[in-house]
């Protein structure tokens, strides 16, 4: 496993940060309702005659309130916190992780093109805060995004109250597709945004005959993740690509994944994506795509949960969240060369009782 080393002193730190995070995210923030309820719903219904016709006029009004500055000021330095926490511990042990990254005889595969260009919504923010974001790479070895990535994931969704059960978001969608397509065995898989490998291994944990790949446009998230589903005797394809365009054949996929990237895309990035899919799928092969949370379209009677869950769009480097959960997700499916009779969303139940959103198509 290639991971950091703690101390006790920076487990207790993550340790903190996580009660923190807790504290703000479960027991905090969802007070702010009652704040909305008795206060600023009744006041914004008495001066327009009229109830709040979107998220953005609650969002207007929330922001004045100084329960809500609070919630966001401790939101936003617990974030800041957490990154400085991790990063703390990955920059005293650089020199240990890229001596465990180095793979002798690997079984699968890294390629990294060094003109590789990342895309504009990715170059524009750094996502979730991250430092660096997946911009940071600071040479032909590193591999610290793909560290903190690895550190963020144990703290992030706990101080979000979001528990798998044990099952994972993989896990998840393919148990939810061999429902859907009862002769699914697939040869060739692809991992679109398959960040630190996770979900790229849950594939092949899921599928052990199949051949994975796994692609990513942060070169350190990739570098870690194939020395990582090395270490964990993974055998998988890495490398950097965008899922708009990539360099593999026509007709080459049996099925196509990808969990929690579309809201880190664009719009115009979605249908792109799509339409490749398309491409490289074979006929009879099958894409999906799995998002945690329900749609705003699936919201539309409780405006002031759709601005609650629109926090990461303004505060957490993720511009694209609200235009994502805004979308018609059957268009750029239909407009990417699915069939309307073979595309499909729909929400799929976890374990721990939350909902989480995918969709799909079988390529004719």
């Amino acid at each position: 496993m290639i991971d950091l080393d703690r101390t006790s002193d920076e487990i207790s730190r993550e340790n903190f940060v996580l009660s923190l995070k807790k504290q703000i995210n479960i027991n905090y923030g969802p007070k702010l309702k009652i704040i909305y309820e008795n206060k600023v719903y009744p006041k914004f219904k008495k001066l327009n005659k009229r109830s709040p016709k979107d998220r953005s006029e609650i969002r207007k009004e929330m922001s004045s309130q100084s329960e809500f500055q609070i919630w966001g000021s401790l939101w936003s330095s617990s974030q800041e916190l957490m990154w400085e926490v991790i990063g703390d511990e990955i920059y005293r042990q650089i020199p240990q992780l890229n001596l465990r990254a180095k793979i002798r005889k690997p079984k699968g595969s890294l390629k990294i093109n060094k003109n590789f260009k990342l895309p504009s919504y990715i170059t524009s923010v750094d996502i979730h805060g991250m430092p660096g974001g997946y911009m940071l790479n600071h040479n032909k070895d590193d591999l610290i995004a793909g560290v903190y990535c690895e550190g963020a994931h144990r703290i992030y969704s706990k101080g979000q109250g979001v528990s798998m059960g044990g099952f994972k978001v993989m896990d998840i969608l393919i148990q939810n597709l061999k429902q859907k397509y009862k002769n699914l065995m697939p040869n060739k898989i692809l991992d679109i945004g398959c960040n630190i490998g996770r979900t790229s291994i849950a594939i092949k944990n899921n599928f052990p005959e199949a051949q994975v790949f796994g692609i990513d446009v942060s070169p350190g998230v990739i570098r870690y993740a194939h020395a990582r589903s090395e270490n964990l005797n993974s055998t998988i394809n890495f490398s950097v690509q965008n899922g708009e365009k990539t360099d593999f054949k026509d007709n080459f996929f049996d099925l196509i994944l990808s969990g929690t990237l579309l809201h880190e895309t664009s719009f115009k990035a979605i249908y792109n994506i799509f339409k490749e899919c398309h491409r490289v799928l074979k006929s009879g092969g099958i894409m999906s795509h799995l998002e945690v949370g329900v749609r705003n379209k699936d919201m539309s009677g409780d405006l002031y949960g759709q601005w609650y869950k629109d926090w990461s769009t303004h505060y957490n480097s993720e511009p694209f969240w609200g235009k994502f959960h805004d979308m018609d997700m059957i268009k750029p499916m239909l407009r990417g060369g699915f069939l309307k009779s073979n595309v499909w969303e729909d929400y799929i139940n976890t374990p721990s009782g939350s909902k989480w959103w995918a969709c799909g198509a079988q390529k004719k």
